[in-house]
C-alpha cells in the first residue's frame, strides 16, 4: 500500500534545511526531521513560496505517503 501512496516531491533548500514540498498537505516537510514542518500559509511559508516563484526545482525526494520509519 505504502508504494500506492508514494509521491515524487520538489526539495527545496531554506535557512540551511531541505524541504519536501508537499502541495497536498500544504506545507513543506523538512526532510531530515519529520517533526519540522512550515504551512505554506504561515508567513514562513508565504515567504518561502515567494522565493520560489521565478525558481526551478530539479532535485526531487520519494515521499512514502506518510508512513513512518519502523526503524528506531
Amino acid at each position: 500500500m505504502a508504494r500506492e501512496e508514494a509521491r515524487l516531491l520538489p526539495v527545496i533548500e531554506w535557512e540551511g534545511r531541505e524541504f519536501l514540498v508537499d502541495v497536498d498537505a500544504r506545507q513543506f516537510q523538512n526532510v531530515n526531521d519529520a517533526g519540522d514542518s512550515i504551512g505554506m500559509h504561515s508567513p514562513q511559508g508565504r515567504a518561502i513560496v515567494r522565493r520560489m516563484q521565478d525558481t526551478k526545482c530539479r532535485v526531487f525526494a520519494v515521499d512514502s505517503g506518510g508512513e513512518a520509519d519502523s526503524a528506531a
